[in-house]
Order: structure tokens, then sequence, then C-alpha cells
């Protein structure tokens, strides 16, 4: 449990019980992200945190108990776990926007208890059923593939794209894997860590751009004939990468942001950049429940290499040395994950 910014202990808690339309999970295995450290740190945007709180919010683990009405899932499934909790009534839910519920922010992790408890309550919604013989450890990175899948159901890459993604985490590494999919000409990765760029490569990228030691316009201006990417992936969420992807995309072209920044640093930039380019920018938070069952899809056919993803393994009462993985570049953190075992 985290009580205030810097202060985080392992504590006991009762045994939540189901209620009519939930279930009970048993949490295995927890995904770190970014979003984690904010959170620790005190500084994630307001209104999307509050102390105290159970962190957690990718997750994987088995269904225990069902509450009144619960049909779709039965004790001993393993499950995925959507983190935001969605009505399924307002507009946004009705015309599929899960993420954007209109009842308002309740996410599992930042103001729901999350999967760092060995027991939650969850919505049955919120539950994508794996088979027996699957991957936990895997299956807890599906948060994140799920993000990145929304992303791309916003707009997808086309055969034949120059596609640029900006960042190499975790979510850009993703982002490799599942924009070749797509059978785009070009996935080129910008970044700044050599080993990542090698992995980018080994994921399908077809070319890695190391942007301490390159000129990354005049690269992409080669790769697309003049013209700029047609689509252009943002993972980091920093104002420097934000700008970048900003000045390499094609008029007419698109941009994906998906990162976020704790920083209050604003962007410098004109209107006109939009408007005499004609681009399109989409900002990206979560993840839908259609970009969740892509991303299992993707998951369970196949598709997705997430094992050598995982790079650090933590028990619960190591959670400050997990966070500490993720903040010290020197540790080569890539996905950190939190055990039950």
């Amino acid at each position: 449990m985290i009580t205030e910014p810097g202060e985080a202990h392992v504590t006991e808690l009762d045994r939540p019980a189901p209620g009519p339309g939930e279930v009970l999970v048993r949490s295995r295995v927890v995904g770190l992200s970014e979003s984690d450290v904010e959170l620790f740190q005190g500084k994630r945007a307001r209104g999307y945190f509050h102390y105290p709180i159970v962190p957690g919010h990718e997750l994987a683990g088995e269904v225990v108990a069902v509450g009144e009405g619960v049909t779709n899932v039965a004790p001993g499934a393993k499950v995925a776990v959507e983190s935001i909790y969605a009505c399924g009534i307002c507009r946004n839910c009705r015309e599929g926007k899960t993420n954007l519920c209109e009842s308002g922010y309740r996410e599992l992790g930042f103001t729901r208890p999350g999967g760092l408890g060995e027991y939650l309550v969850v919505s049955s919604r919120q539950l994508h059923v794996l088979p027996d013989d699957i991957s936990l450890e895997e299956a807890a990175l599906l948060g994140s593939v799920a993000v990145v899948a929304h992303a791309f159901l916003c707009t997808r890459p086309r055969p034949g794209d120059v596609v640029v993604i900006v960042g190499d985490g975790p979510t850009s590494l993703l982002a490799v894997q599942l924009a070749r999919l797509y059978s785009p000409a070009v996935i080129a990765v910008l970044g700044f860590r050599a080993e990542r760029l090698q992995l980018a490569e080994r994921y399908g990228a077809t070319h890695t751009i190391n942007m301490s030691q390159e000129d990354t316009q005049s690269l992409i201006q080669s790769l697309s004939a003049g013209r700029g990417a047609d689509l252009v992936f943002e993972g980091t969420g920093h104002v420097q990468a934000v700008e970048e992807a900003l000045s390499i995309v094609k008029r007419g072209g698109t941009v994906l942001l998906t990162g976020l920044e704790a920083s209050i640093a604003p962007l410098s930039f004109t209107t006109d950049l939009f408007v005499l380019n004609q681009i399109s920018v989409y900002g990206v938070f979560g993840a839908s429940t259609a970009a969740w069952s892509y991303a299992v899809q993707l998951f369970l056919n196949g598709s997705l290499r997430l094992a050598d993803l995982i790079t650090h393994r933590f028990s619960l009462d190591e959670f400050e040395d997990a966070l500490d993985a993720l903040i010290l570049r020197h540790s080569r953190a890539i996905k950190v994950i939190i055990t039950h075992e």
C-alpha cells in the first residue's frame, strides 16, 4: 500500500468478497510501468490517483469466487484483468470508448485496490479468460499490449506506409511488434540505447536510429522519399520526443501520442503546424475493451513475443527495489514484474 509520496509498506487487509456481477481474483503476477513510478513519487496527474492505494494495474491471476449473476467466468479460470472500470451504459461506453467512461475515472491500482493485493474484486466485464497452460507472467503484460492495440485501432497503418516509432521503451518495442502485422514498407525506431534498438530489429524494425549519433530528420526524409512519415507512434511522453514526432510526420500524416509526462514543460509550436500540414494527432488514454480483445487474440495466436521483454522479477516485499529497477537506467530494465509466489 502506498500511503503518500515515497511511502509504501506491506500490510494486512481483509479479504474482499464479490458482490452481484463481481468476481474475486487472486492476483499472481503484476507488471510495473512508469505510471507506477509516478504514483509512488506523487507525480501522477491530479484526479487520476489517490492515497492510500494498493497499486498494480497490469495483472494476471486466477478466479477464486464469483458473485450473483456472473456467468461468463468460473472459479479456477486464469484471467487477464482490464484495469479501467466502465459502466457500459453511458454514451462513450456504448460507442466502444470504455476507456473514457463518463461515469468517472476509476482504475485498478490508482483509485481502486490493484493487483499488488493478494486478492481483489473486479467487475466480471473486466476479465479476459485465458487457457490453462498460458504463462501468467506474459499475460501480465497484456495491459501494455492493449494500450498499443488501442492506438493502432485509432488509426491503422496501411500496407506500404512509413511508420516511425519514437522511443525505445517497452511500449515502443510492443509497437514494433504490432506495426509489422500491418505490412508497412518501413518501421523505423528512434532511441538512445543500442541494446534496445537491436531488440527492436529482432521484433521487426527495418531501420533503427540512434538519436544521439545520427541526424534523425535527414534519415527519415531519405526513408520516405522526402515526404516524411505516414504514421508516427510516440511512446515516451517526453516533450522532446513529442516535438520530434511532430517534426518528422508528413503533410496529411498522423501522430499517436501514448506516453504521459510527469513534468509540466510546455510544447513549443504554433497551430499553423497542424493546419498548414493537416496533421492528425491522437491522444491515447488506456485501452478500450475492444483493444483488450484484440491484444488477447494476438497473444493467444502467437503473434507477440512477450517473454524476453521481462528483464526483472521481484517478490512483493521488494516493491521499492522493483521501482528502482525502472528508475535507474543502469539496470537495463524493460518490463519489471512482481509475483505473489
